[in-house]
């Protein structure tokens, strides 16, 4: 009994730190804007149907986003 109340508790404090951590990491920086280029890139969920369009891209090559745990095609 002592063991798995050992256990629990165990888990709970890792789980504790675990949000304490991922509400301490700051938030990504901002993108410098000389570095984006335009594009217009529409991007079509095939399993629900949902659009996507990319108006400003960090580099040249845009990759298809992942929706439905799906990658997106082109439109």
């Amino acid at each position: 009994m002592v063991v798995i109340a050992i256990g629990i508790g165990v888990a709970i404090m890792a789980t504790g730190f675990w949000i304490v951590h991922l509400l301490a990491t700051p938030p990504p920086p901002e993108p410098n804007p000389e570095d984006l280029s335009v594009v217009d890139q529409t991007f079509v969920c095939t399993v629900c149907g949902m659009q996507l369009t990319v108006t400003y891209a960090q580099s040249g090559d845009l990759t298809a986003p992942r929706h439905c745990r799906e990658e997106m095609v082109p439109a």
